[in-house]
């Protein structure tokens, strides 16, 4: 199984990012899902809540009806960021050499969101989206690394996630994988501006990226893609529980093995931030790690599984938060289950 590791490393200028809305705990959700469709349906999505840790999320939709646009929209959201990531790098849209999405949840299918994000950011250069779940920052950043290495200039890469307005509050849409997606999922966006590798910056090296799934069945998905819109169905996520159980575990091993790859061991690292999947991941890969909980982030807790702008915006959190201290090293270990990605990085702390 060949890991790919990008050969440049990276500057990372800032980071932000953005939630919206409130905080929604898990007692108004489920009260929600009850007036729309029954209490039968709330219970069973209070089961699934508590095993898989979540305890609340952000959300674009509203809750009072079945079904909701997104307000903010996941332009609004990414717009909001990356204004912020470019005003703490104290640059303008104008500067940036290329313009980077990733999403699972585009605004439209096409244009991408990056064409029209470029349209409010007023950015007249090149853009790229990635159509992805949760390691698009990992061949984001593939990307970036050759780009910057190669032009010598900054770019933006942009993770945003708006899949909450994907369920549909009826009884005739909602079964258990419809109830997980209900409970785990958050919205959420995060954007970072990277440059070409330079001294006394904090950085972002040893980029990787693997993946695992040659011939097996997607754990997670979203239909209504050419294949779909003849039947005239509303998109739904799919998610195969069962599937990403006997594989994701196996995502994280791959990932820590590629960095000890490199010479990395425990000790050198402040915190280990994985995949946000669930709000029970500290203790699970604490456990797998033979370290304490408390060195393992656990934002899923409160914010849900974040999807693309899971590791962005757990990335930009412990960043903001103070917690780091100067050459803190964070070693970040992504994994996708659409298809079994794992990526990731190693993220060297700079005060600012």
């Amino acid at each position: 199984m060949a890991v790919k590791f990008a050969q440049h490393d990276l500057s990372l200028y800032s980071i932000a990012h953005q939630l919206p809305g409130c905080h929604i705990d898990n007692e108004t959700l489920l009260g929600c899902l009850s007036k729309q469709a029954g209490r039968l349906n709330a219970r069973k999505a209070k089961s699934i809540a508590k095993r898989l840790g979540i305890e609340g999320r952000y959300l674009v939709r509203d809750l009072s009806k079945a079904t909701s646009s997104a307000s903010p929209t996941s332009i609004e959201l990414s717009q909001q960021v990356i204004a912020q990531a470019l005003s703490s790098a104290d640059l303008t849209a104008s500067e940036l050499d290329y313009l980077i999405t990733h999403t699972c949840t585009p605004h439209t299918q096409v244009p991408p969101n990056a064409a029209w994000l470029a349209d409010v950011m007023a950015y007249h250069g090149p853009y790229l989206e990635l159509r992805q779940a949760c390691t698009g920052f990992a061949n984001g950043l593939q990307i970036a690394s050759a780009f910057c290495a190669v032009n010598q200039q900054p770019v933006a890469i942009v993770g945003v996630e708006t899949g909450s307005v994907y369920f549909d509050m009826d009884k005739s849409f909602i079964d258990t994988e419809q109830l997980v997606n209900y409970v785990q999922m958050g919205d959420g966006a995060a954007a970072t501006i990277l440059g070409p590798a330079l001294s006394g910056k904090a950085k972002i090296s040893d980029i990787y990226l693997g993946q695992i799934g040659h011939q097996k069945q997607p754990g997670f998905y979203l239909d209504s893609g050419s294949d779909d819109v003849g039947e005239k169905r509303m998109a739904r996520f799919h998610h195969n529980i069962h599937a990403v159980r006997e594989q994701g575990s196996q995502l994280f091993e791959l990932g820590w093995q590629a960095l000890q790859s490199r010479g990395y061991h425990l000790n050198d690292f402040a915190y280990i931030l994985p995949h946000q999947a669930n709000g029970h991941i500290d203790v699970l890969m604490a456990e797998a790690l033979g370290i304490t909980p408390d060195r393992i982030i656990n934002d899923a807790k409160q914010f849900g599984n974040l999807g693309s702008a899971a590791i962005w915006v757990s990335l930009s959190n412990l960043i903001h938060s103070g917690k780091l201290n100067e050459g803190d090293k964070v070693a970040v270990l992504g994994a996708e289950a659409t298809k079994y990605l794992y990526g990731g990085f190693v993220y060297e702390h700079r005060n600012a």
